[in-house]
C-alpha cells in the first residue's frame, strides 16, 4: 500500500480539475490552512460525504514514567479527531471487502 503525499495529491487534483499545479497548490494550501485555523478556533469542520474534523480534549491523568516507574501527571491535551462520513466509510469498506476491486 503506497502513501499519498501532499505533492502527489496536488498533482492528482490538478489533473482531475484541469488546473495548473501552481493554482492547485494555492487552493490546497488555502484549504488546509482554513481547516487548521477553524480547528484552532474550536470550530468543527464538516465536509458532507467525506467526514468531520473536530478538537477533543483528553483529561489530565496520572501516568508512569516507563524508565523510572515513577508516577507522573500527564497534562490535558487537545487532539484533532476525524470522523469519516458515511459515503467515505462505505467506499472504503466496499473497496477492501472485494479484494481491492470496487463492484
Amino acid at each position: 500500500m503506497a502513501n499519498l503525499g501532499k505533492q502527489e495529491l496536488i498533482r492528482r487534483i490538478a489533473t482531475k480539475a484541469g488546473k495548473s499545479a501552481k493554482e492547485t497548490t494555492d487552493l490546497v494550501n488555502a484549504t488546509l490552512e482554513t481547516i487548521k485555523e477553524s480547528l484552532e478556533a474550536g470550530d468543527e469542520v464538516r465536509l458532507v460525504g467525506f467526514g468531520a474534523f473536530s478538537v477533543t480534549t483528553t483529561a489530565k491523568r496520572m501516568g508512569v514514567n516507563p524508565q523510572t516507574r515513577a508516577k507522573i501527571e500527564v497534562p490535558e491535551r487537545h487532539r484533532v479527531k476525524f470522523r469519516p462520513g458515511k459515503e467515505l466509510s462505505e467506499a472504503v469498506a466496499i473497496k477492501h471487502h472485494h479484494g481491492g476491486k470496487k463492484k
